[in-house]
């Protein structure tokens, strides 16, 4: 059982119907006689935290910023499916108002704020006060807070709204207005956020998980405002080093297993389980093809899935750095056994199975591909996360048991590092000891202050940080996202943004299609 899931299961319930629960109690109960009781009020309230779980689905947040990014692709599978025209939009980031995975990431931010506004009304208007409380609404209003995060980053201006009660349409804010309110909502509640993490804060926002987003928005103020806040983000990244509250796991993987809940490195994570959330994180249908399904230990259908790294991205990878394969499944493929895997391609004249070896090629692999369909024996596969072999991953209907992290402590450290490279002190941060070690854990030299050079350290943190969902914003902030790369022409500036959905437009007359589109 995972730590936190007693927090989350009951609100996972109440955010699907209250007729999930026992008919006799509360089929003819109330919303406000429900929210009474203490402890139906704290579940209720939990429900900004379960929005998260949509994070890890096939049309949502992460993967659409997966697919924006230089590290991931999705082209046509070889056999035909996967061709649909959403995909090729991402790669190519030629992105029309009706993509509709654009509009399932709007959804996601947007829903979570609306269940944040919802839990703090309910808090307000149940009269609930004391040290709790307070507690509470600082985790709502930060989390709050982290969801217009993410929705600044890709579109820029957005519609604001903080009261519930409030029925006209939102007014849109600028990405100016909205970076000052997220800066000091984060500022304005952290003295009642929990300081120190432990079993019960494991899922929930702390000061430490403030404190990591607040250093995102200061790393990130030169694109957002156009104001540098190398220092800012430096000081908050020290406070959460020297805190001593985190520290790098022995092994890269260890963030990674099926029970990854006792990461050392774990600051802000979504629980997962595959009873507790079922549709929630279901990567190894995007990802693996029939072929793979065996070795991975999954039982059930695939999507002959073709999530893969980006050939030039694979080719990025230094020869020594383990990190490669303990991200990606490519090269020769072996059983758990250590037996070369083998798939038939046809008979011979004796009509006798002709069996091959089986491989996939990460690197030589033709651009036209993307559109035309994948051989079978091309693309690197994600395996970042191990996938449990129990037989239990049956179906997209049945979720991972891994925990996603989303905001995990070698990210504090390489972006301290990045904040004193940006001052010019790229002597003192060649010297940071963890960055050292983070280099080292994957079996790699530290950098010299020499190659300590902005273009290696974006390197280092897109192999580091990979498929975790910070790349994007990683390319923006280092100027590369306009670049060319497998399968995507070099874009043109108002693609650093993307498009106000269409049906989001339609609904709220305040909106403002962003420039380009």
């Amino acid at each position: 059982m995972k730590k936190i899931f007693n927090f989350f299961i009951g609100a996972l319930l109440l955010s699907t119907a209250c007729t999930n629960l026992d008919e006799t109690l509360y089929s003819e109960m109330s919303k406000d006689e429900f929210l009474s009781s203490g402890d139906n009020l704290a579940l209720y309230i939990s429900t900004p935290y379960t929005r998260l779980q949509e994070w890890g689905v096939e049309q949502g947040y992460w993967t659409l910023i997966l697919q924006l990014s230089n590290e991931v692709a999705c082209p046509k599978s070889w056999d035909g499916h996967w061709g649909e025209s959403r995909y090729g939009e991402l790669q190519t980031h030629q992105i029309p108002v009706s993509n509709k995975l654009v509009r399932c990431g709007w959804e996601f931010c947007f829903n979570g704020i609306a269940a944040c506004n919802d839990a703090l009304y309910e808090i307000e208007k149940a009269g609930i006060t004391g040290d709790a409380a307070n507690t509470n609404i600082a985790e709502i209003k930060v989390l709050r807070a982290y969801y217009y995060f993410l929705a600044i980053d890709l579109w820029g201006d957005v519609p604001y709204s903080v009261d519930k009660k409030e029925t006209s349409y939102p007014k849109v804010k600028s990405r100016k207005e909205m970076f000052t309110f997220i800066e000091s909502e984060i500022k304005d509640n952290m003295q009642y956020l929990n300081a120190v993490p432990s079993a019960a804060t494991y899922g929930r926002v702390t000061k430490d998980m403030a404190n990591f987003l607040l250093a995102k928005l200061y790393l990130n103020a030169e694109v957002y405002i156009g104001e540098e806040m190398w220092e800012e983000a430096a000081g908050v990244c020290n406070e959460i080093m020297t805190s001593k509250h985190y520290a790098l796991t022995e092994t890269f993987k260890e963030s990674f297993q099926v029970h990854n809940e006792t990461s050392s490195e774990a600051i802000f994570a979504i629980p997962y389980s595959n009873i507790y959330t079922p549709n929630a994180f279901y990567i190894y249908v995007m990802t693996l093809n029939p072929d793979c399904e065996g070795i991975m230990g999954t039982s059930g259908a695939t999507w002959n899935g073709t999530f893969m790294g980006q050939p030039d991205f694979m080719a990025s990878y230094d020869p020594k750095d383990t990190r490669k394969k303990d991200t990606w499944l490519y090269g020769d493929i072996y059983d758990s056994k250590g037996k070369r895997l083998q798939y038939q391609d046809g008979v011979d004249a004796n009509k006798d199975p002709i069996m091959v070896d089986y491989s996939l090629e990460d690197i030589n692999i033709p651009e036209e591909n993307f559109g035309k369909g994948l051989q079978r024996n091309q693309g690197a596969r994600i395996q970042k996360w191990t996938y449990q072999n129990d037989g239990t991953l049956k179906d997209y209907s049945v979720s991972m048991e891994n925990d996603f992290i989303l905001m995990r402590y070698s990210d504090v450290v390489l972006m301290y590092v990045e904040a004193l490279v940006r001052q010019g002190k790229t002597a003192d941060a060649a010297n940071v000891e963890e960055f050292k070690n983070i280099r080292k854990r994957a079996g790699l030299n530290p950098m010299t202050a020499a190659e300590l050079t902005l273009d290696n350290l974006l390197v280092e943190r897109q192999h580091e940080m990979c498929l975790e969902g910070w790349t994007r914003n990683d390319l923006v902030r280092f100027g590369k996202y306009l670049d060319a790369w497998w399968a995507k022409p070099a874009g043109q500036e108002h693609m650093l943004l993307l498009p106000v959905p269409d049906e989001m437009m339609g609904s709220n007359p305040n909106l403002v299609q962003n420039a380009g589109y």
